[in-house]
């Protein structure tokens, strides 16, 4: 089954996260004795695992069996991208709240008034992830029946009775539309791009932040550049700054033995005061 989507957008995500001197990382290793950055990656990674294997998916099977276990993998997929949205949304965004609450404009025709997120895991559910121990909000338990082709090939890709453990009643008909499957995936991935706004206006204001931060410029070089090392690690600890101020402090901090070499010696010393 062709889907329209790459991994184009996960890789430019991933190369923001890990850009601006790692500003994502050691920002996020570390807060309030959580390591962040550790579901960062796990979300990432699983979530080029899944698109990679969706815009790969292959063609679906004639054999329904096999077709259907196809198509719980493709909902499985799109699973494990939606759950992965979600936790970089509470990492990065806000972590009390879930994106697309209440949002009812992707699946039609639903057997339950839901919005789209909890009426995707419905379908999750009856279509592969626990069919046979379904337990509706009503009353009683549920059993998802064998997948059978859908009754309207225009609305519906598989359809599953669901069985009620009530004597006498009625069974409902639950519908998989792979069309709508699709455009939820989309709406969920391209999500990365307000994750993405999120992670530069953060990086924006640390920035700005420490700009206004006056940094001291009084006592002998080698003070200077201990204020220096320290105001650089509360800025990233970039590496080539990190690796030019160590080398001078080296430089300020030895001193040569012998009379004949201390002219030359402060010489060298004054020429690199200036950086």
């Amino acid at each position: 089954m062709k889907i329209d989507i790459n991994d184009k957008k996960i890789k430019d995500f991933r190369e923001l996260v890990n850009d601006n001197s790692s500003f994502v990382c050691k920002q996020y290793k570390n807060i309030n004795n959580k390591n962040l950055w550790n579901p960062i990656c796990s979300c990432m990674d699983w979530i080029t695992v899944s698109i990679r294997f969706l815009q790969d998916s292959p063609e679906l099977s004639e054999n329904i069996d096999i077709r259907v276990m196809q198509m719980y993998s493709f909902i499985s997929a799109i699973d494990i991208v939606t759950e992965s949205i979600t936790q970089l949304h509470r990492v990065f965004i806000d972590p009390k709240s879930i994106p697309f609450k209440n949002e009812k404009t992707i699946f039609s025709n639903k057997l339950v008034d839901v919005d789209d997120t909890n009426y995707f895991k419905e379908i999750r559910a009856c279509f592969g992830a626990h069919p046979v121990n379904l337990n509706p909000k009503d009353k009683g338990k549920r059993f998802a029946s064998w997948p059978f082709d859908g009754m309207n090939s225009g609305s519906s890709d598989l359809d599953v009775r669901l069985y009620s453990n009530i004597p006498d009643e009625e069974d409902l008909t639950l519908s998989l539309n792979s069309n709508e499957l699709i455009a939820f995936l989309k709406s969920r991935y391209e999500y990365l791009d307000v994750i993405s706004e999120e992670i530069k206006r953060q990086f924006i204001g640390f920035k700005e932040k420490h700009s206004q931060i006056t940094i001291s410029s009084f006592g002998s070089p080698l003070e200077i550049l201990k204020t220096l090392a320290e105001e650089s690690l509360m800025r990233l600890d970039n590496d080539y700054y990190e690796s030019m101020i160590n080398d001078l402090i080296i430089i300020f901090r030895t001193t040569l033995d012998g009379e004949e070499f201390q002219t030359e010696e402060a010489e060298f010393k004054e020429s690199v005061l200036p950086l």
